[in-house]
Order: structure tokens, then C-alpha cells, then sequence
């Protein structure tokens, strides 16, 4: 004769029911507020949530050159050097140029590689008090170098002579770099091999990034833990170097020790606009540029 089963009662099985959905609401929950907390970073570094008032520009004139990146002002004789370079389409009129404000035309320099193809340039002076001129060339082929020149002035103007090309796996996705003189410089970098990780970085703010300091012989890491740092300053003293992170849309100022080239930050301010150059000027003064938002 068969034995006849006790019923289960309902409440014996629901507080494991209950554990599991509750596991599944948490588990979503934090899904959730990942994907809340991506979309701000995104939102953030695309501009959507910044405002910048308007002022009045002044006198602007326009300089007729294809594909102008980055200014270096060489004050003691009065020449702005420009690095131009299309962004993904390289032509011959690629090359720096040096321009005496308010008189002439750009002059495209002679001196440099056949494949140069300048994003950043900077001046430093060397110990002798003459100027340096360092330059970020990004190769047909994806490779980056830096180079680096004497700048040299006569009766016609500024020319370059060759000093020396440097590469460097930690530098193969550099951005701003700021000259000392004597071939050594800060460098913005993302040392990533990956087009994914080096996206992520950009606009999730992974912190991946790193200036880094090139002391004429070899790199090593000035400041890592960046967001899509674009530009590098150093100031007129070279106390001071100044770090544009374009993901956080910050200014960073940092103090440098003159012997070691290592820095420490000092203070920063948040930006209205992403920032993609910097400049300062004969006074410490620090100029920002860079759009609001995306368009």
C-alpha cells in the first residue's frame, strides 16, 4: 500500500524564491547605476553639460594655411612656429611653418623628413640660450616620433638644423609635449596598443593615460592615472608645467623639480570647454583652447 505524501507547504519554499529575486533586483540595480554612471562620463566629455558665456574677440585676422594644430611662439626673435598636418589624409603642404606676426605669409620650413607629419610643436632653449624646436610627427604608417631641432636665424628668417628623432613604446600615442631645451621634453601619451581601450579612455575617463618625461636619453612616467590629456606647458622659469586633461576637462598645474624632471600637482580648476591646446605666455599667463562641446 502506497504512502501517502505530506503536501509542501508554500511557505517552505519561498524564502529561497525570495533570496534569488532579490539577487536579480540587486544584480540589475547595479547594472543600472553602471550604465547611469557611463552615460554621465560620456554626456560630461561630450559638453552637453557645460555653458560658457560669450565675449567679444577683438581683431582677428585670418592666416591662409590647410590644417593648422598647434602654435609655439619663439619670443626672443618674434617667430610663431605652426604645425600643420590634415588629420587623416597627409599632403605635401604638411610641415612647419614659421610666421613673423603682421608680416607676410607662413613660410613652410625645409629640414624636415620626407614622412612629417606635425600634431604638436613646442620651443625650449638649450643651455647656450639658443632656441629648440620639438615637434610630434605622426608617420603614414600609424608610427609616432618626436623630433627635434635647432632653430637657426639669418637675413631670411628661421631654418631648422636636425638634432635627433626619438621613439618609444610608451609614446605611441602622444599628443601635446612641452620643450626644455638640451633634447629633453613632457610628452602627453597613451602608452595602449588597443583602439578600444584608447576610446575608453577618451570618454569613460579610465585613467589610463600618462605624461611622460624624456630626459634626453630615455622615457620614464612623470604622472600617470590621466584622462585624455592633450596638452602640455611648461612655464617661462620651468618651475612649472601645466597639463591639459581633455576627458576630465580640467587644468592641472604641477611643480617641477629642475634636477629629476619629476612633478607633483599643485592645485587644478575645472574647465568649461574640453581642452585641447595650451599656451603661456611671457608673463605666466596660461591660455586654454578648446571647444564647449562636440559638434
Amino acid at each position: 500500500m502506497a504512502k501517502k505524501q505530506k503536501p509542501v507547504s508554500p511557505a517552505a519554499v519561498r524564502p529561497k524564491t525570495d533570496r534569488l529575486t532579490r539577487a536579480v533586483v540587486l544584480a540589475w540595480t547595479l547594472v543600472g547605476v553602471l550604465l547611469l554612471m557611463t552615460l554621465f562620463k560620456v554626456v560630461k566629455a561630450a559638453g552637453l553639460l557645460s555653458f560658457a558665456g560669450s565675449v567679444s574677440p577683438g581683431v582677428c585676422r585670418s592666416i591662409p594655411l590647410s590644417g593648422p594644430g598647434d602654435l609655439a611662439f619663439e619670443g626672443k626673435n618674434g617667430t610663431l612656429f605652426i604645425a600643420a598636418a590634415k588629420d587623416g589624409a597627409p599632403t605635401a603642404g604638411d610641415g612647419l611653418y614659421a610666421l613673423t606676426p603682421g608680416k607676410g605669409a607662413p613660410v613652410k620650413l625645409a629640414g624636415t623628413p620626407p614622412d612629417f607629419h606635425p600634431s604638436a610643436v613646442s620651443i625650449g632653449y638649450n643651455v647656450d640660450g639658443s632656441p629648440s624646436l620639438t615637434a610630434v610627427n605622426r608617420h603614414k604608417d600609424g608610427a609616432v616620433s618626436v623630433e627635434v631641432y635647432n632653430v637657426l636665424y639669418d637675413d631670411k628668417g628661421a631654418s631648422l638644423s636636425y638634432q635627433s628623432s626619438v621613439q618609444g613604446g610608451l609614446a605611441r600615442r602622444a599628443q601635446g609635449i612641452a620643450a626644455l631645451g638640451n633634447n629633453r621634453f613632457y610628452l602627453a601619451s597613451n602608452p595602449t596598443s588597443s583602439e578600444v581601450m584608447a576610446w575608453a579612455d577618451r570618454w569613460l575617463q579610465l585613467g589610463r593615460s600618462t605624461v611622460l618625461f624624456f630626459n634626453g636619453q630615455l622615457f620614464r612616467p612623470a604622472v600617470n592615472g590621466l584622462a585624455d590629456p592633450s596638452a602640455v606647458a611648461v612655464s617661462p622659469d620651468g618651475q612649472r608645467i601645466f597639463i591639459a586633461a581633455r576627458g576630465e576637462r580640467r587644468l592641472i598645474a604641477l611643480s617641477r623639480d629642475m634636477f629629476s624632471g619629476a612633478l607633483t600637482e599643485q592645485d587644478s580648476i575645472a574647465l568649461p570647454m574640453r581642452p585641447e591646446r595650451i599656451s603661456i605666455d611671457a608673463n605666466g599667463g596660461v591660455w586654454v583652447a578648446g571647444p564647449t562641446r562636440l559638434p
